[in-house]
């Protein structure tokens, strides 16, 4: 009984989906995270084949946290009552701009949580450089051919990326027709790799 009692479960893929519930750790770290920043809102991502329910909080200049919760519903009344925040499903208005370009400066280096991220987006498409190794050139031709996407332009801005990303995103997803956990996770390779963030 041992045995099989500590098998995980699986998708068809041989991942092993988590089943971690929603820690008091990761609940204070929300509470935490609420309580020292402004302007922060919550987003509920619903349970997938591969992950469970989260609950992602971003403040008013992009920077995130996400946890575990135990179910979309327990999200929505920690965040309503406990936080007392505005809460969203992200499945039906999506993840915030502010917190991608926050992810992006951060990974520039230069995430200081000002709140002028507006130059940071018109300077994008210069912001190519480093782009041009055979590792990172391999990396944008997988997510071209994930996506069904036509090649980019020579030294592609962060936009032009962050578009084919979320292209082959949504045609890797594992509860997407066609879609594929190792499609997903070879995506997520290709993102990491460019320095993209979720």
């Amino acid at each position: 009984m041992g045995i099989f009692g500590s098998r995980k479960a699986r998708t068809d893929g041989g991942a092993v989906v988590s089943d971690r519930d929603a820690s008091r750790a990761d609940l204070d770290a929300l509470r935490q995270f609420a309580g020292s920043r402004q302007g922060v809102e919550a987003f509920i991502e619903p349970k997938t084949s591969v992950t469970q329910t989260t609950l992602l909080l971003v403040a008013s200049d992009g920077e995130s946290i996400r946890r575990r919760v135990a179910s979309a519903q327990a999200a929505h009344d920690f965040a309503r009552k406990k936080l007392q925040i505005p809460v969203y499903d992200s499945n039906l208005v999506g993840i915030p701009a502010r917190k991608r370009e926050y992810d992006l400066r951060k990974a520039r280096g230069s995430a200081t949580g000002g709140t002028s991220s507006r130059p940071s987006s018109a300077s994008a498409p210069s912001s190519s450089v480093g782009r041009s190794s055979p590792r990172e050139l391999k990396a944008i031709m997988t997510l071209e051919s994930v996506a069904g996407a036509d090649p980019l332009p020579t030294n592609p801005s962060d936009d032009d990326l962050m578009r084919l990303y979320r292209r082959a995103r949504s045609q890797a997803h594992p509860d997407r027709l066609g879609g594929a956990r190792e499609k997903w996770d070879t995506v997520g390779d290709a993102a990491r790799v460019l320095g993209l963030p979720d």
